[in-house]
């Protein structure tokens, strides 16, 4: 379930907010009217979004709509219009998304939206780096096994790989499995 934080310096506005998100499907974890009690919230637990509705009583937002995305929270910024430029200047390059108020729905929705297939995108990203990872330690460890074949058994490279392969088959085991068998058996 997704973690939500909504931060807003009036009851009305931290309501709007809710009720937006709901709409959407999404309700909220947690909220705040001010920087102070976010800071907290972010710092006792993570959150997968943060909507924060400038200004608040103690502070713009800005900084605290950065160390939630330092948390690998997204982030929507929602800043008066006459801040809008300067704001939107000094947060650019972050990643945290900006809405200039009044709010209008479909404007926040298509945020929204945006957020959910920039994360499916970047989970997608994450698992093929995960499948990568994975298969280069493994191309490692069989280069490993099979440098010690043909170091301890005088095998030629093809000799090893083919040896790895067929031991492999006839185990039914995987190949990382032959290759940690060899090194366990021949280093020392």
């Amino acid at each position: 379930m997704e973690r939500i934080l909504t931060v807003a310096g009036t009851e009305q506005g931290l309501a709007l907010l809710q009720q937006l998100l709901e709409e959407q499907g999404l309700f909220v974890s947690d909220s705040a009217d001010n920087g102070a009690s976010v800071r907290r919230l972010l710092e006792e637990q993570s959150y997968h979004l943060v909507v924060i509705n400038a200004p608040l009583a103690d502070e713009h937002g800005e900084a605290i709509a950065r160390m939630a995305y330092r948390q690998n929270a997204e982030v929507i910024l929602l800043v008066k219009p006459e801040h809008a430029d300067a704001v939107y200047e000094r947060i650019r390059d972050t990643g945290i998304y900006m809405i200039s108020k009044p709010l209008k729905r479909s404007v926040f929705f298509q945020t929204l939206q945006c957020i959910r297939i920039q994360r499916a995108k970047l989970e997608k990203l994450q698992e093929e780096k995960g499948n990568l990872d994975r298969q280069i330690r493994d191309a490692k460890l069989l280069n490993r096994a099979k440098l010690l074949l043909m170091q301890v058994l005088k095998l030629s490279e093809p000799q090893a790989h083919h040896y790895i392969e067929k031991q492999a088959m006839d185990l039914r085991i995987s190949k990382r499995e032959v290759a940690e068998g060899i090194i366990n058996t021949y280093e020392t």
